[in-house]
């Protein structure tokens, strides 16, 4: 009886302990303000800090604040709908706060053209920073200012001594001023849509020291970069033609830790390359690289390539794991698929454009003899796309080779999508079911229009 009555007073002390949880106010104000902080919405957090006196203090203590005008001034009409409306929703919340480590300010106007002068102050934004920069770690800005350079506010940002992350979208940077301090802790710098000069951007890296990733995205005024960055792990340009109209003319990086590279619409890259593993090129890229010894993806796409840069990137990469071509050429020759594929031991995945597939020819005559003798083998081969334009015999040789040389491969994925009419394609249909017939271990998939079946 009284083992029963011990088990029915532990089941209540339970319910009544899974109640006292279920409730907010007995957590620690460490706990409630982290909760708070994953709010990050600065208008949520906001109409918490009305519920009660204690919420009041704990909106005080989060970590990590998001302004965002859409949603912020969502509410109000198109003239009232301004920079100078958010920078008092900013300036009321945000100075209230202390110990802000992540934080966001975005404002996007919405009348369209933009009206002169709809930014923020500079002396608000220093204003900001100065009040969080013993504590800011990571800060995105986005302030529609494409006109007037904010040299003190790049002043600010040097006082963050914590900021590690950084993401500016928009500003006017035709030079850096001289400034006392240094980004110290600063690994990841973003620049989107910014005006900025060489020596501007190539001062701004060298201030940064520990500085891993680099990203610029639709970057006006730059034309010869020369980049120096001990720390670089990740360089990225990407350039919408239709916001920065004129290509970079070259890229020339001084980096030996970098292991990632994706330029668009960069003219010439030169880079050693021993450290490289990744390579993303879009648009034409004239490489002048001395090796890539450890490169294991290459991905070139685009127009206005030339056939000669793209097979000597090829051949650098002995260690090739991926290899994308989806590329179109001003002019295209013929390149013998042995002697261009044949030291790509770790391959493992291959794409190839129909640009570039129509330039692949097998072995033919005393080649082919010397071919026999040397044969081709891809070992690690598990997976092919090749995109079709003709169906002719030659590219029926290709796949045919490719199929013999991958002992390993599981896959082969065929994309007609793009196959001009001829008399060619039924044959090139009846040989293909032919070689399926004869690998009967590789999957075999064909895309195309459904007037070509």
């Amino acid at each position: 009886m009284s083992t029963a009555i011990l088990r029915a007073a532990s089941a209540e002390s339970s319910v009544c302990n899974m109640g006292a949880m279920a409730s907010f106010d007995v957590l620690p104000d460490s706990i409630a303000c982290l909760i708070l902080s994953k709010l990050e919405n600065a208008q949520m957090v906001a109409q918490c800090a009305i519920v009660c006196h204690r919420w009041k203090m704990l909106a005080r203590l989060v970590d990590t604040l998001t302004f965002e005008s859409f949603k912020l001034l969502e509410k109000k009409l198109d003239k009232t709908r301004n920079a100078t409306c958010l920078e008092k929703i900013v300036t009321q919340m945000l100075l209230m706060t202390h110990g802000i480590r992540v934080l966001k300010i975005s404002y996007h106007p919405v009348v369209w053209p933009w009206i002169p002068n709809d930014y923020f102050s500079e002396d608000k934004v220093c204003q900001w920073l100065q009040h969080v920069n013993t504590s800011l770690e990571r800060l995105t800005l986005v302030d529609p200012n494409r006109v007037k350079p904010q040299p003190m506010k790049l002043l600010h940002l040097t006082e963050c001594k914590k900021l590690q992350w950084l993401n500016l979208c928009y500003g006017f940077i035709p030079e850096m001023p001289i400034l006392p301090g240094r980004f110290e802790q600063l690994v990841t710098l973003h620049l989107d849509l910014i005006f900025i000069c060489d020596s501007a951007l190539q001062k701004l890296v060298e201030l940064a020291p520990m500085l891993e990733d680099l990203k610029l995205n639709s970057c006006k005024g730059l034309r010869t970069p020369h980049l120096t960055a001990f720390k670089l792990k990740c360089l990225e340009f990407a350039n919408d033609m239709d916001v920065a109209t004129t290509p970079i003319t070259v890229v020339a990086v001084n980096a030996p830790n970098l292991v990632t590279v994706s330029l668009c619409h960069v003219e010439e890259l030169v880079i050693d390359g021993f450290t490289l593993q990744n390579l993303d090129l879009i648009w034409h890229v004239r490489p002048t690289i001395r090796e890539l010894p450890v490169l294991e993806n290459l991905h070139i796409s685009g127009e206005a390539w030339a056939l000669d840069s793209v097979t000597h990137l090829i051949r650098l990469g002995t260690n090739l794991r991926s290899l994308h071509i989806d590329a179109y050429f001003e002019r295209k020759y013929p390149i013998q698929l042995q002697s261009l594929l044949r030291h790509l031991q770790e391959l493992v995945s291959i794409h190839i454009g129909a640009d570039f597939f129509e330039c692949l020819q097998t072995a033919g005559g005393a080649g082919a003899a010397f071919m026999r003798m040397h044969a081709m083998t891809l070992p690690r081969l598990e997976n092919i796309v090749v995109v079709i334009g003709c169906g002719n015999n030659d590219c029926i040789s290709v796949i045919a080779t490719l199929l013999k040389c991958a002992p390993a491969l599981q896959t082969l994925r065929i994309d007609a999508g793009q196959l001009r009419k001829s008399m060619d394609n039924v044959m090139f249909f009846t040989n293909l079911l032919g070689l399926q017939r004869n690998y009967p271990q590789v999957k075999v998939s064909l895309v195309c229009p459904q007037t070509l079946v």
